[in-house]
């Protein structure tokens, strides 16, 4: 089965500065899901726009729905899947690690 997802990039390049990689929004239809991945060197919060999920950081679910923020911090993994009839849609935002 093909994905059930789209990520919109909102900004590219340098009017990123360097430090953010990515700034997108994600929208994940019903019954679709982004797996689980770590990030390493870097962080990446949503922030939910509409609809409801089931958000997984490292080994703890919790239900999110609009206008929740979740953090991944470096060296932590997520996943997030559309747990609603409606899609799933958030403001996704990867940011290098600043030392």
């Amino acid at each position: 089965m093909a994905d059930r997802h789209t990520i919109e990039k909102l900004l590219e390049g340098e009017r990123l500065s360097g430090k953010v990689t990515l700034f997108a929004k994600v929208t994940i239809l019903p019954g679709d899901e982004l797996p689980y991945h770590e990030h390493h060197g870097e962080t990446e919060a949503y922030h939910i726009l509409s609809g409801a999920g089931m958000y997984q950081d490292n080994d703890k679910t919790y239900p999110v729905q609009a206008g929740m923020t979740t953090f991944c911090e470096d060296g932590s993994g997520h996943a997030v899947s559309c747990a609603g009839e409606e899609p799933l849609v958030f403001l996704a935002m990867i940011q290098k690690k600043v030392e």
